[in-house]
């Protein structure tokens, strides 16, 4: 079983509130007895990192590299020179989120979630991750078919369109089963040592230097190959709605502002973290979001309305 401990990683000295909010309701809702936050970086005051020092559950930890990968043997020596070798903070957290996992095992969130239930009937599997809906999942970028990039680039229209309209996730949702679901690794679990997470380093060391660099190469691709090819019967793929009910792109109606409806209606029973996608056209709304903002539009923006039970 997968022990009740949760963790995220931060790169940078000013913890946002918003990214901090990951962590307050991983350590809240998530049934985890501890949750830790793995910061590069020597963390400056502020409303983020002030949210977190009074929480028993949560702890802060400066990463060392070196201590992470030392427990894994002969992949210790490669791993850190492949980490070294990176500059990118999301390639240098693909290494390290499995690297955890493989020592310490848990369950992994980014730091672009909110927690709203436990994760104790998942952690009964040996390992998991989630799917998510894409409209250029990895085997399409692979394929020289005209006709799959004709319907492919036929989704991204359609689902530009959604991502714009008022209400677009209910169409999105009845036209979701046209778009493939792809493993994610924003949310990840596994026990320690499960041979799963094991393998996904090992591929990691496999991948040639001059793909490693390449966005995405050490994370969802990886993580999607190694799904495709494990046969395992204790990995479990969650279905979207369990990390991703708003997927990619139609994410921004979380943050869009006007009626709201209720937020039953976007968010799925099964629902136990909302991925709500940092990369995905939200940057400049994200250093604005701070319990007082989210009290302010709580009532206008399914965001606001997700986050407001932590904004106390």
């Amino acid at each position: 079983m997968i022990p009740p401990l949760g963790h995220l990683i931060w790169f940078g000295e000013r913890l946002p509130w918003v990214h901090a909010l990951a962590v307050r309701s991983a350590a809240r809702r998530g049934g985890f007895e501890r949750v830790v936050l793995h910061h590069a970086d020597a963390l400056e005051p502020g409303p983020g990192t002030d949210a977190l020092r009074g929480d028993a559950r949560v702890e802060l930890r400066r990463i060392d590299p070196s201590a992470v990968f030392a427990p894994l043997g002969l992949l210790a020596g490669p791993l850190g020179t492949i980490y070294g070798q990176l500059a990118a903070p999301a390639a240098k957290a693909n290494v390290l989120r499995a690297a955890l996992l493989a020592v310490e095992g848990g369950v992994y969130l980014d730091t672009d979630t909110v927690t709203v239930r436990r994760f104790d009937d998942l952690r009964r599997a040996g390992a998991f991750c989630g799917a998510e809906h894409l409209a250029l999942p990895f085997g399409v970028r692979r394929s020289r078919n005209p006709l799959v990039w004709t319907l492919a680039g036929l989704k991204l229209l359609v689902r530009d369109l959604l991502r714009r309209v008022p209400g677009g996730y209910r169409a999105f949702r009845r036209l979701a089963h046209w778009y493939p679901a792809a493993p994610n690794n924003a949310v990840l679990g596994a026990e320690p040592g499960h041979p799963f997470v094991v393998e996904l380093l090992c591929r990691m060391v496999e991948t040639p230097p001059s793909r490693r660099r390449v966005r995405f190469a050490l994370g969802t691709h990886l993580l999607g190959e190694t799904v495709q090819t494990d046969r395992d019967p204790s990995v479990v793929v969650h279905p979207p709605p369990t990390f991703y009910p708003l997927p990619p792109e139609i994410s921004e109606h979380w943050f869009r502002v006007g009626r709201r409806p209720p937020l039953c209606e976007v968010l799925p029973v099964e629902t136990v973290t909302v991925h709500w996608y940092a990369s995905v056209r939200t940057a400049r709304l994200v250093p604005r979001i701070d319990p007082a903002y989210v009290r302010a539009h709580a009532d206008r923006q399914l965001f606001s309305a997700l986050a407001l039970p932590f904004a106390a």
